[in-house]
């Protein structure tokens, strides 16, 4: 059954946060656009042509919002541009760490540049363990992966003895074109005494689809 739509067209000029030699990316300018929260949902965001005269955005709907160009106006100004990357990102942290303490005691905290569009892979390899072997005590480490959306996922592990204990994994996120990923690696002690520690810490972000 056919529908109607609505659309809108922006010229160039009216991205004002866009240098004057910069393309308009329209999968990351989609990206922003999808985010907000709009009346009516956008269709598809398109170059006019011939390209570089502006962007045409469709909505699925007139909008009943009397926010939605207001939002959409506001974003297409504060547009900055759209250079993104899916080149292999590593991190590194391989000293040793210490810590005495039951609040989280950071070890790597990484955000990637915009990305391009695809699904990535982002893998962990850590080692925990505590200089003393103490009853009732341990250390926990804790990897939080989050995408610029808000989406997120957590894994811990926890181990008591003196001999290293890989705490490694991988998680897979589907990215849309300018999103981003955190990587946040912590660890901490468990328990009332002793020295948990924390080495040999490598993340890894990788395209593989």
């Amino acid at each position: 059954m056919a529908e109607n739509s609505f659309r809108r067209f922006y010229r160039r000029e009216e991205f004002l946060a866009l240098p004057p030699a910069s393309d308009i990316n329209v999968e990351v300018l989609g990206t922003v656009l999808g985010a907000l929260a709009l009346g009516a949902p956008i269709a598809e965001v398109r170059l006019t042509q011939p390209p570089g005269d502006g962007v045409v955005i469709e909505w699925l709907a007139p909008p009943t919002s009397g926010t939605d160009f207001p939002l959409v106006d506001a974003a297409i100004a504060a547009f900055a541009g759209g250079a993104t990357t899916s080149a292999p990102i590593i991190q590194l942290s391989a000293a040793v760490a210490t810590s005495t303490s039951a609040t989280p005691t950071t070890k790597i905290d990484f955000t990637t540049p915009p990305l391009d569009a695809g699904t990535y892979q982002v893998i962990w390899n850590t080692s925990l363990r505590m200089q003393a072997v103490i009853a009732n005590t341990g250390v926990q480490g804790d990897m939080t992966l989050t995408r610029s959306d808000g989406a997120s996922v957590h894994q811990d592990d926890a181990w008591n003895l003196s001999n290293r204990h890989a705490f490694n994994g991988a998680i897979t996120f589907s990215v849309l074109a300018g999103q981003t990923i955190r990587a946040l690696l912590t660890f901490s002690r468990l328990g009332a005494s002793g020295t948990a520690e924390m080495s040999l810490a490598r993340v890894s972000i990788d395209k593989i689809g």
